[in-house]
């Protein structure tokens, strides 16, 4: 769940103006968008069949399982201020 699931409508087919001053695209080429809201997303083109560009906005890890290997170095008491919250209050995070 880390990057969430892949969601259909994160994949859409859009015009090549939209690529303005970009001549060259292919299959696998990977962009930063501005998206109609204003945020920067990353974008990977999946499909090029003329002008209509098929782009993928979900995060390239977006559906993969992720497998960690970790090892624990250290464990502390909670403090009463997290067993009340419920989480660790680490790295200057405090209520």
């Amino acid at each position: 769940e880390g990057y969430g699931e892949l969601r259909p409508d994160g994949i859409k087919t859009i015009e090549r103006a939209a690529f303005e001053g970009i001549e060259d695209i292919e299959e696998g080429m990977s962009f930063e968008a501005q998206s109609p809201d204003g945020s920067v997303q990353e974008i990977t083109i999946k499909k090029v069949d003329g002008d209509a560009i098929t782009i993928d906005t979900n995060h390239p890890l977006a559906g993969v399982p992720l497998n960690f290997d970790i090892q624990v170095v250290g464990v502390r008491p909670a403090t009463k201020e997290e067993l009340e919250h419920g989480h660790s209050h680490d790295h200057g995070h405090s209520h």
